[in-house]
């Protein structure tokens, strides 16, 4: 998969313009709060539907206009496609190769993206959370029927919630409804749950053999996947289901104390090792930024995987933070995939590839080199 041209127009503080992508490694070069990061937030908006900075729609638009529009041309399995989006006022069209698109999540799992900026080292060192998002923003790329599920669960389990702290402030409510929110909660979680052990279980070997690599064979990292299944032996999904259902059944007078759902797939846990110690805990930032980077690079590697090819690689000024020789591995070592880089230094790129379109960045405006 290769991003070939992008057109802006009121996006961010670019006015207009339109870019074109070198298939292997295009570096958007200047200071910083010039645009560099709007572009890639531009591509990923066609990846994911929405922004990485989670920005709204008004807040896309340039300064002094009204909306903003969108328009990406790209290669997928030797064919051109096209998408296109725009947001004037409550108005927001999506299209595919000129046919509109009902909803925003219809977008995601067309144009495919790997984003890597210095918020991820959060992955690592954050909540369980962000490792959660971590993996459910990458599995919908690959399965976006995912997202559907994910949102049913989300809502189940406000509603779900709502009835616990009712509970809890002593309202009345039916017992039955409450049951009717547990069984909901039960099928979806093991649905989601049963991506995310798969998923999971194909990350681990990529990130392994990349820190592997990257280390010279000096550092291990192990991925384990925690919730509420473990030791779980049948994983069919009607065992997985009723499993969900005994937790939320043996667990029900704690959770009305509570006012909130305690167990479930929103309560999973990601954990990172480095040599059987967790990285989170106990890793350097050194360390913790090479099982980032092991993470993102997998996620590609993954991702190729089950759709068939590789995505784009968008990293938002981290070069700088690598050393050269993670910097060759990282360019050099992934033959075949497009990057699309941003960064205030060019001597970051050192002598990695011949092949590097320049793109200079200055308030909104672009020049080739």
């Amino acid at each position: 998969m290769k991003a070939k041209t992008l057109s802006l127009s009121g996006f961010r503080n670019i006015e207009s313009a339109s870019l074109s992508f070198s298939p292997e490694i295009t570096f958007l070069l200047g200071d910083n709060a010039q645009g560099k990061t709007n572009v890639l937030e531009a591509l990923y908006l066609f990846a994911r539907g929405k922004s990485f900075r989670g920005a709204l729609d008004k807040e896309m638009t340039a300064f002094s206009g009204e909306g903003y529009s969108l328009s990406l041309l790209y290669e997928k399995e030797d064919r051109e496609e096209s998408l296109f989006v725009s947001a004037f006022g409550k108005e927001k069209i999506r299209k595919k190769n000129g046919i509109l698109l009902e909803k925003q999540s219809h977008l995601v799992g067309n144009f495919r993206a790997v984003l890597f900026s210095p918020d991820d080292l959060q992955m690592v060192k954050g909540s369980p959370s962000e490792r959660r998002r971590f993996l459910d923003i990458a599995i919908s790329q690959c399965y976006p029927v995912y997202l559907a599920l994910y949102a049913r669960y989300q809502k189940y389990l406000e509603e779900r919630n709502a009835l616990l702290k009712a509970i809890q402030k002593g309202f009345f409510f039916e017992e039955e409804m409450l049951s009717v929110y547990s069984e909901k909660l039960s099928a979806l979680a093991a649905e989601i749950y049963l991506y995310r052990r798969a998923y999971v279980e194909k990350l681990k070997d990529a990130a392994k053999d990349i820190v592997e690599e990257l280390s010279s064979g000096r550092e291990f990292l192990s991925l384990v996947y925690r919730s509420d299944m473990d030791g779980i032996e049948d994983t069919s999904k009607e065992a997985v289901t009723e499993r969900y259902k005994h937790v939320f059944s043996a667990n029900l007078m704690k959770e009305k104390a509570a006012g909130m759902t305690l167990y479930g797939i929103h309560r999973d846990e990601l954990g990172i090792y480095l040599g059987g110690i967790s990285a989170k805990d106990f890793g350097s930032q050194g360390q913790q930024r090479s099982a980032v980077l092991a993470l993102k690079m997998a996620e590609g590697i993954v991702s190729g995987e089950i759709c068939g090819e590789r995505p784009v690689y968008l990293f938002d000024d981290v070069l700088s933070e690598l050393d050269e020789g993670r910097r060759r591995f990282l360019l050099s070592g992934m033959k075949g995939c497009q990057f699309i880089v941003t960064g205030c230094d060019e001597g970051v790129l050192g002598e990695i590839s011949d092949d590097v379109k320049v793109i200079r960045v200055k308030n909104g405006s672009f020049s080739e080199e």
